[in-house]
């Protein structure tokens, strides 16, 4: 189907982009003599006409048709010169419509390279009557705009008549998109490894290559920065951060950001601290232990509503802060029915399983063995917006599969990535002229906060324990927590589309659940792409990068 501009049908263009020539047009009669033809064939048939009536045995009417002839040919004439020239100049205004969006879709950056692809991409796709030519056109490079006119001579029948002139045709096409922010939120668990990962990379290095060569064809400072957010059941914002020079009395120190509070008094109020005393500072814990601790860089999910908002951390509310990772020292009196995961200090023997746990003491002068305060906290940390397209691409090559499913965790930081608030502010006000906002959701999976035999019934992940609420419930089934992921995600998808982002979701290989979830977080339904098969994923990217570099006709 040829593309349409403006309303107007763009002429056939080749796979490669080119555009070509039927074959009827291989070969023309030098111009003079197709106009001569086409009169000739004309005149003669007004002659066939004339002699007709003279031989009407009727004197009377021989003399009506003649009187009528001198009269009604020139002007039928002229009306038939008409037709001609405004489908003459329908045709050069499709011809050029095409050539000038082809050229402003080019590579070319020079005046004198848009002029020479605008000009072939034109005389490819210009039919002309038999008489017409032509004249000039051209294509001027203006600022972002590429501004394109041609002139022909259209082919006239009563030229001794009429006067006609010469039908002319103009285009402007913008080159510069909207500066863009684009988000890339991508599935990084364990289902995730092997091919799926290794073609996961490449698609989405693709697509940061399409990106920035759209990019490249705009004047605009900074047209497109791109960031990235790896998630599984958590999210990593920074790398590994050292707690060596961490002041315990301040709480601050190099690489410590402001908007985490790492005593975690939100959950403290609820009754729900992972330690029995309440307020007690988790960097502060990692420090007096041995082995040169480190905080991984992950969070926990804010408590609810902050959960699925982009609202900055605020000091009339302590929920409205991120919570550090800090997977605790599980209890060592775990049993083949009641396992504990992430056993690494010797706890002592006396207490209940809660209070072994949430035992500060036992962190002092400690060094863990096996597993850690870290554990689960080891994907590929996000890129905030960059311009770097080469370090972008490095660190979607050091993505690694690990974890399960939380898809609201890695949602919500995409938009924080794009976000003008807290907490990292990188985004532009909300409502700039000529921004726009992009979040590309991938995951290969349904939302996962799977139980287990134990007192804290659930693995500490993002979430936390089941118990400590963060996702509004303390129990329930493995259905049911699901389901409430999910309906903290459609919260989260409106919300996001609520400040005009715009939302492409891509579901991989799930053979589970339901699409609509993902179908309905997305814009509208054609940014949704349900793909079957993983090897299908790099054309998925390939339509949103063309969905995303809209050129579009001005005039």
């Amino acid at each position: 189907m040829s593309p349409s501009i403006g309303g107007r049908a763009c002429l056939p263009c080749s796979a490669e982009g080119s555009f070509t020539l039927s074959a009827h047009h291989a070969v023309l009669k030098p111009k003079h003599e197709r106009g001569a033809d086409v009169r000739t064939s004309i005149l003669k048939g007004l002659t066939a006409r004339l002699k007709s009536g003279a031989r009407d045995e009727s004197g009377a009417a021989a003399i009506i048709f003649a009187v009528a002839l001198v009269l009604l040919a020139p002007l039928t004439l002229g009306v038939f010169d008409l037709y001609l020239g405004a489908n003459q100049k329908q045709k050069l205004q499709d011809a050029l419509d095409a050539a000038a969006l082809f050229a402003a879709r080019s590579s070319a950056q020079t005046q004198q390279e848009i002029n020479e692809v605008g000009q072939r991409a034109l005389k490819a796709n210009l039919t002309a009557f038999p008489g017409s030519a032509l004249i000039t056109s051209s294509f001027v490079l203006d600022g972002p705009k590429v501004v394109a006119s041609a002139e022909m001579t259209p082919m006239a029948v009563a030229t001794g008549f009429f006067q006609h002139g010469n039908v002319k045709a103009g285009a402007e096409v913008l080159r510069a998109m909207d500066r863009l922010e684009v988000a890339l939120v991508l599935d990084t668990t364990g289902s995730m490894a092997g091919t799926k990962m290794t073609t996961l990379k490449s698609a989405a290095k693709d697509l940061v290559d399409k990106l920035h060569a759209a990019g490249q064809r705009s004047t605009a400072k900074d047209p497109i920065q791109i960031s990235l957010v790896p998630f599984s059941s958590t999210v990593r914002v920074y790398p590994a951060v050292s707690l060596t020079n961490y002041n315990t009395s301040t709480r601050t120190g190099p690489g410590i950001p402001n908007w985490v509070d790492s005593r975690a008094r939100g959950h403290g109020a609820a009754g729900v601290d992972i330690f029995t005393t309440i307020n007690t500072d988790r960097f502060a814990v990692l420090k007096s232990m041995k082995g040169g601790q480190v905080w991984g860089g992950c969070v926990e999910s804010r408590r609810q509503p902050f959960d699925v908002q982009d609202t900055a951390p605020y000091s009339g509310n302590v929920n409205s802060y991120f919570v550090p990772y800090f997977a605790p020292d599980e209890p060592d009196n775990g049993t083949w029915w009641t396992p504990y995961y992430n056993n690494y200090l010797s706890d002592g023997n006396t207490g209940t399983s809660q209070q072994r746990q949430g035992n500060v003491a036992k962190y002092n002068n400690a060094t863990p063995s096996g597993g850690g305060p870290n554990q689960g906290c080891d994907l590929q940390p996000i890129m905030p917006l960059t311009t770097n397209m080469n370090a972008l691409k490095t660190a979607i090559d050091g993505m690694v599969a690990v974890g399960e499913t939380n898809i609201p965790m890695g949602l919500v930081w995409g938009w924080h990535t794009l976000s003008p608030n807290a907490p990292l502010a990188d985004g532009v006000a909300y409502g700039t002229k000529n921004h726009r906002k992009i979040i590309i959701l991938m995951t290969d999976g349904d939302n996962v906060y799977g139980s287990v035999s134990n007192h804290n019934a659930s693995r500490y992940n993002g979430l936390g324990y089941m118990w400590q609420g963060l996702l509004g419930m303390t129990s329930g089934s493995n259905s049911a927590r699901a389901q409430r992921m999910d309906d903290r995600l459609a919260l989260l998808c409106k919300n996001i589309k609520d400040k005009e982002i715009v939302l492409y979701t891509v579901r991989v290989e799930v053979k589970t659940g339901s699409s609509a979830l993902l179908r309905d977080c997305a814009t509208d339904p054609d940014k949704f792409f349900d793909v079957q098969n993983v090897a299908q994923l790099g054309a998925a990217f390939d339509a949103i990068a063309g969905s995303i570099d809209n050129l579009r006709l001005t005039k």
